[in-house]
Order: structure tokens, then sequence, then C-alpha cells
């Protein structure tokens, strides 16, 4: 993630307000992670343009930086769609993802400190409170804000680059997932224990206990993919494993 220096001079002008552009790109990108729109979803350029309140250019080009993260899909002669991941993929990015971030992890608790393991902390309430809200999309965030947090400090800038491409593609399927019973439990109680082990400074615990998270967020998204494509509320229950139940019975 690029960060601002450590100082700033205080001639240099105030950062300016977000693009129409980057405001268009940050509301479709939230869309797709909320299920507004679907994977697999044709985008027609005039609904958007309304939807949004922006011009067909800034859409066209909203579309394409949303390519390159590989949320959209842009098809020759048939327009854009909203990517669609499948199981082999969706395996395969939680393998890479897995590996890489659990060895972030390791590192970053050889380098920890007091006010790195603060931010965790802080990110684990907000994770609670959104369980307690019943809010997806809030519970997502405080996660992806505990892992921001992590590989920020993990001391590798590539490997870091290369996991928040690979989970940007994953943010639908893991809000949809916190969605269903069990879930949140269950991603609070594997938090929860990747944070202990990082306050504990065990690496070895702390990649651990990452490996299970992301092992549980892989079935998850399969358990989410394969369900029908109906909105969230009309939806049946997501099936969850027995450490699912077991967490929502102990949180």
């Amino acid at each position: 993630m690029k960060k601002l220096p450590a100082t700033v001079n205080p001639a240099t002008p105030a950062p300016q307000l977000p693009t129409v552009i980057n405001q268009a790109v940050a509301r479709l990108r939230a869309m797709i992670m909320a299920g507004d729109l679907r994977p697999g979803q044709k985008l027609v350029e005039a609904d958007l343009c309304r939807a949004l309140a922006v011009s067909r250019a800034s859409i066209r080009e909203s579309l394409r930086i949303l390519e390159k993260e590989r949320l959209i899909q842009l098809i020759p002669n048939r327009g854009p769609f909203v990517a669609k991941l499948g199981w082999k993929e969706i395996e395969d990015i939680h393998d890479v993802w897995a590996m890489l971030t659990s060895e972030a992890v390791y590192q970053f608790v050889e380098r920890a400190r007091v006010e790195d393991v603060a931010a965790l902390k802080r990110a684990l309430a907000q994770l609670e409170s959104g369980l307690k809200a019943d809010d997806a999309i809030l519970q997502l965030r405080a996660t992806n804000a505990l892992f921001s947090a992590v590989l920020d400090h993990c001391g590798n800038l590539v490997l870091t680059d290369i996991v928040y491409s690979l989970v940007s593609r994953l943010n639908f399927l893991r809000a949809q997932a916190l969605r269903y019973e069990g879930w949140g439990h269950l991603c609070l109680h594997e938090i929860r224990e990747i944070v202990a082990a990082i306050e504990a400074k065990n690496p070895t615990l702390a990649r651990q206990a990452t490996r299970r998270h992301i092992d549980s967020a892989c079935a998850a998204a399969k358990q989410v993919a394969l369900l029908p494509d109906e909105p969230v509320g009309t939806r049946p229950r997501a099936q969850r494993p027995r450490s699912a139940r077991t967490a929502a019975a102990t949180s």
C-alpha cells in the first residue's frame, strides 16, 4: 500500500478531493463487494451513468481501472461483465493468498511494535462490532484493516502488493459468506487466535492460525459460489463446517 512520507513540507498543497473517476471506481467496487452487482452480470453503461450521475467517458475509464483489478471483464463485442470466479480459481487464489499472508504474519511478529499490535486490536474491536451489528461489509473492512496493518509492516513490499491484488478479487465472495449463519463467528474466532499468537510473539503459531483462517475463507467462498444467483435475502443459509458451529457456541 502506498504511504505518505514520514514528514511533509508545510508548503505542499493539501491533498485534492477524489476525482469523478476515482469516486465512480470506489462506488462500483463497493457495489460489487456488497452484491449489488453480481458475478457474471452484464453492465450497461447507460444504466451506470444514471446510477452514478457521471458521463459515459467516466464510466468507461472506471471500468478499465476495475478490469486491471480483475473485478470487471471487458469481453469484445459483448461489453463489460462483473468477473466471475470458478472453483479452481477460487482454490488457487486462496492457496497463494494463504502462503504469502502466513509468511507476512510470521515476519510481522518478529518486527511488530506496540503501536502495530494496538492497530490489530482496534481492527479486532471493529470486527466484533460488525458482527454484533450483523454488518457483513463492516466485518470485511475490519478484517481487511487488520491484515493491511500486518502487510504494511511485514517488511516486504513485493509480497504486500501481490496480496492486495489477490484479495481484491475475493472481496465479493468474502462479504457474501459473512452474511450466512456461522461464518462471521468463525472469522472472529480465527482472527482472535491470530492476534493472540502475535501478542504472544509466537510467529509459528501466528502463521498456523493465519493459514487456518484463509483455509476457512476458501471453504466459505466456494460455498457461496455454489448458491443460486438470487438476492441475498432470499437465499438459503450456507452450510457451515463443524468449526463454525463450535466458534459460534464459544463466542
